[in-house]
């Protein structure tokens, strides 16, 4: 049996939500030239997919939760496409498409008016030592809007609660002429697990960052593009 949604607005919310589940793994598609963009003042989205599973039978109580979750929904997030099916045994199994924003601000500020609960933010580097090298650095992080989408989950149900911090699958494209240079750490790619990485992007990456470190702080990575 499957339950569809396709509303604007909607996506995001659900594959973020918990109610005894998170989220598999959040696969963002990112090009430098929208990196590039975005630096130079342009408002893009970036477009995701995620899986997870939900321990809960699609009843008529689950049903109508949902739609109260929706309208929450289309005042927080955006959306393309969501699915959920039932599983064999117990238990929901969720895939679902849509875009997050990615915004830049030298200080890593986030406005209030931003409704996404989460966005990818670009801010300059203001580290010291060897970190300096790198003038930018790219997070998958809460907004303001992060502590009131929580707050109208629980109060539909309240063991509804959003997980501030998600697995994330950066799957990065140099587009660019130039050199693009990266920074980060506890890291999963091309199979191995690492501690640190750095490295020059010749064509495309992918960066797994999950478990760990990453189930009490979000996902950073420390980059340059150069000419």
């Amino acid at each position: 049996m499957i339950y569809k949604f396709r509303h604007l607005f909607f996506l995001l919310f659900f594959s973020f939500f918990l109610l005894s589940c998170k989220s598999e793994l959040i696969e963002l598609d990112i090009a430098t030239d929208d990196i590039l963009d975005v630096i130079n003042g342009e408002e893009l989205d970036i477009e995701f997919e995620s899986v997870f599973s939900l321990i809960s039978e699609l009843d008529d109580e689950t049903k109508m939760q949902l739609e109260k979750m929706e309208i929450v929904a289309e005042k927080y997030a955006s959306i393309d496409d969501f699915d959920v099916t039932e599983g064999e045994y117990l238990g929901l199994n969720i895939s679902v498409e849509g875009e997050i924003p990615m915004i830049y601000n030298s200080d890593g500020s986030i406005d209030n008016s931003i409704t996404s609960p989460w966005v990818l933010l670009i801010s300059d580097n203001d580290f010291l030592g060897s970190l300096s090298d790198y003038k930018y650095k790219l997070e998958f992080i809460t907004t303001p809007s992060y502590a009131a989408f929580d707050g109208e989950l629980q109060n539909i149900n309240f063991m509804l609660t959003a997980d501030e911090f998600q697995p994330v699958k950066f799957k990065i494209k140099n587009k660019h002429d130039g050199k693009f240079e990266i920074f980060t750490g506890a890291v999963e790619t091309d199979g191995e697990s690492l501690t640190l990485l750095e490295t020059i992007v010749e064509k495309r990456i992918s960066l797994t960052m999950k478990e760990g470190i990453y189930n009490k702080t979000n996902q950073v990575i420390y980059f340059n593009i150069i000419n």
